[in-house]
C-alpha cells in the first residue's frame, strides 16, 4: 500500500504559482492591446456614417447644383447607422442655393449634430460636450461648392476629458481624415 501512494505524481505549489504568474504577465500585456483594437474597430462606424453623408451631399449637388446642410432632405438618417458617433456640420447654413434651385424641402432641419437611435448614454454626454464646444478640428459650415461634415464619439473610457472624443471629417473631395484620435 505504501508503494502505491509514493508513486502518485502531481503539481507542486511552486509550479502552480509560476503558471499563475505567467498568466498574469500575459494578461497585463494583452488587455491594453485588446482595448486599443476594440476602440479602433469602433471607428468604422464614423467612416460609414461619413460615407453616407458624402453620398447624400453628392446627391444634393447633382440635383440642385449646391451643397447644403439639410441632411434629412438629402436622404441621410443617422438613426440607422450610429451607435457611438454623432454626425453633422459645424453650423446650420447654406440652404438658400438648394431652395432657390427647387429643393423646397431643404429647410436646414437635421443638419446639426445628431445621435442614432441606439446611442450609448455615457458616450453621448462626453462627446456632446465636445460638439457644443466646437472641438472638431477642421470642421466648417457648408458652402455652395464645398462641405466638411464631421463625426464625433467617445469610444474609449480612458479618454474622459473635454476635447478627447474621437473625431473624423470628410469633405466634398471624399477625403476622410481623422481630426482627433480619441483612443
Amino acid at each position: 500500500m505504501k508503494r502505491l501512494i509514493s508513486n502518485l505524481a502531481g503539481f507542486t505549489l511552486v509550479e502552480l504559482m509560476v503558471v499563475v504568474a505567467i498568466i498574469g504577465v500575459l494578461s497585463a500585456v494583452a488587455i491594453p492591446n485588446f482595448k486599443s483594437y476594440q476602440a479602433k474597430a469602433k471607428t468604422s462606424e464614423a467612416k460609414l456614417a461619413l460615407a453616407s453623408i458624402y453620398a447624400a451631399e453628392t446627391t444634393l449637388m447633382s440635383d440642385y447644383d449646391a451643397y447644403a446642410s439639410c441632411l434629412a432632405f438629402a436622404g441621410y438618417s443617422p438613426t440607422t447607422v450610429q451607435n457611438y458617433y454623432a454626425t453633422g456640420f459645424a453650423a446650420s447654413a447654406n440652404t438658400g442655393p438648394v431652395l432657390s434651385n427647387g429643393g423646397a424641402g431643404c429647410t436646414g432641419a437635421g443638419d446639426t449634430f445628431q445621435w442614432g437611435a441606439s446611442k450609448r448614454v455615457n458616450n453621448v454626454t462626453r462627446a456632446a460636450t465636445d460638439v457644443t464646444a466646437g472641438n472638431i478640428p477642421g470642421l466648417s459650415a457648408p458652402t455652395s461648392t464645398t462641405f466638411t461634415a464631421g463625426a464625433i464619439g467617445a469610444i474609449d473610457t480612458g479618454f474622459t476629458a473635454v476635447g478627447a472624443s474621437d473625431a473624423w471629417i470628410i469633405n466634398q473631395a471624399k477625403t476622410l481624415t481623422p481630426a482627433r484620435k480619441g483612443y
